[in-house]
């Protein structure tokens, strides 16, 4: 082989050595994107699942505030109308007591002028 056909074919080695890095280059780019944008897709579902999981606790969370509410305002309820109950009872044992008081003045000043 002479040198020419020698610096021929390495020159040609060189040029598709070329081509074959281009090449490489551009499917490494293209892997890459497409990590990426499956990378991006990932973290979007990622998001989109956390979101509606802390919505689904929120939710369970007023819910049960809601219910203690409830349970709380059942028991103000039952408190004030046993509150009410005792308080109408003596107060109707306070009544009783003055008349019978006032009635025991009427008779004292009664008898005295009488």
């Amino acid at each position: 082989m002479s040198r020419a056909e020698i610096l021929l074919q390495l020159k040609n080695a060189e040029e598709e050595a070329k081509a074959r890095k281009a090449k490489a280059e551009e499917e490494a780019k293209q892997i890459i994107a497409t990590a990426r944008k499956e990378a991006s897709g990932i973290v979007e579902a990622a998001r989109k699942k956390a979101a509606e999981e802390a919505d689904i606790k929120v939710r369970q969370a007023s819910a049960a505030v809601q219910e203690e509410v409830k349970a709380q305002k059942a028991e103000g309820e039952r408190q004030a109308a046993e509150l009410k109950r005792m308080a109408m009872t003596k107060a109707g044992m306070a009544a009783d007591y003055l008349i019978k008081q006032f009635e025991g003045y009427v008779n004292a000043r009664a008898s005295k002028n009488g």
